[in-house]
């Protein structure tokens, strides 16, 4: 019986985000507050970092990315980098030294500094326009 009402009511399959943040504080904030809204997260500290764990199959839903960070090279690479290999996977960029228009049209631009309820939205926001794709 209890079979039955599981195939019938299947838990939702949790959203997993990639973030890639080289501050620790500020990956830790972002990564909790993700899981509290019931997202799967996955952290990264460069975008080298980040870049390997996608080719080694790490699926996702989202990538969240800072532009700058130590490493050979930024956020906004590695944006263009995955949009080579998967154009239609949502990306969200944020820095305090770019704009929009630096950022298209390969990601969504968030301005820092940022309140945790924009990053939310804004990653739903994301996913929906994906979904429905």
């Amino acid at each position: 019986m209890q079979m039955a009402d599981r195939a019938t009511d299947p838990s939702p399959v949790p959203v997993t985000i990639l973030i890639v943040e080289d501050e620790a504080l500020v990956r830790l904030v972002l990564s909790e507050a993700l899981r509290d809204a019931g997202m799967r997260v996955v952290e990264a500290a460069t975008a080298e970092e980040a870049e390997a764990a996608l080719r080694a199959g790490l699926q996702v839903d989202l990538v969240f990315t800072d532009v700058r960070m130590p490493g050979s090279y930024d956020g906004l690479e590695l944006a263009r980098r995955i949009k080579r290999e998967r154009a239609d996977l949502p990306i969200l960029v944020t820095s305090g030294h770019l704009d929009a228009e630096s950022v298209r049209p390969i990601a969504v631009f968030l301005p820092k500094p940022y309140v945790l309820d924009d990053v939310l939205s804004t990653i739903s926001s994301l996913l929906k326009r994906s979904a429905s794709l």
